[in-house]
């Protein structure tokens, strides 16, 4: 399910369109050899378990080890867990071991996949599953953009790709993702590129017009080369 976060290429289609969209976020290069990534993120919560408060995630893309600390209610929750499917977790509430937590626990997991889908969405192209196809070009607010389909044969992240990306011919940056969540329609208008070290940039902003809950603002986004393994194993 997470396949793509793991260290190492990925086969990717082979088009100009897709190395143009490489190229927007620093390379393939650089992104395979990431190892550690952090990001905060606001809105577009996923489930009622969770507070609409900043949220924080850490992970390692080479191990799967996975840090989230959130709210639930007035709750501070901390969650050590591995995303690649190991059973040994650890669940803090409030600063207590909590020994059951399974919907909050699910919903952290399904926090993680909602975020990843957006703010590595120049990354999926690189899917096996995905395919990626050159649809039209488009003049829309003075720019250039290139307009393609984007699906996958598989889930990728929990649930299935089927959308539309608009590109900018000229930067390669994915400026509008239109897709179908069940049944509402989601178009987000992203924005706000921002370096993360190494080169490697990722958009920061998704707004949703049509539903303001589904706005999410990434506020900070950041790579590491190293971090102290007592952030996945301790409070």
């Amino acid at each position: 399910m997470l396949s793509f976060l793991s260290v190492g290429h990925l086969s990717a289609q082979d088009d100009s369109l897709n190395k143009q969209i490489w190229r927007s976020i620093g390379g393939q290069g650089k992104w395979d050899s990431l190892q550690y990534l952090a990001f905060s993120a606001k809105g577009n919560t996923v489930s009622e378990e969770l507070s609409n408060e900043e949220r924080k995630f850490l992970f390692n893309r080479t191990t799967g080890e996975c840090r989230f600390d959130g709210f639930s209610g007035s709750d501070q929750v901390t969650y050590l867990f591995n995303f690649k499917g190991s059973s040994t977790d650890k669940l803090f509430i409030a600063g207590n071991v909590s020994t059951d937590g399974q919907e909050i626990k699910k919903s952290i997991k399904n926090q993680l996949f909602a975020d990843l889908n957006l703010l590595l969405l120049p990354t999926l192209i690189e899917q096996r599953s995905v395919q990626f196809k050159n649809q039209e070009e488009r003049f829309i607010g003075g720019q250039k953009l290139t307009v393609a389909s984007i699906t996958s044969s598989g889930p990728v992240l929990g649930s299935k790709l089927d959308g539309l990306i608009y590109i900018d011919q000229n930067t390669g940056e994915i400026t509008r993702y239109e897709y179908t969540d069940k049944t509402e329609k989601i178009s987000y208008e992203v924005s706000k590129y921002k370096e993360i070290g190494d080169g490697i940039r990722l958009p920061s902003l998704f707004s949703a017009a049509s539903n303001d809950k589904r706005t999410c603002v990434f506020s900070s986004i950041s790579s590491f080369v190293q971090v102290e393994q007592k952030k996945f194993k301790e409070l």
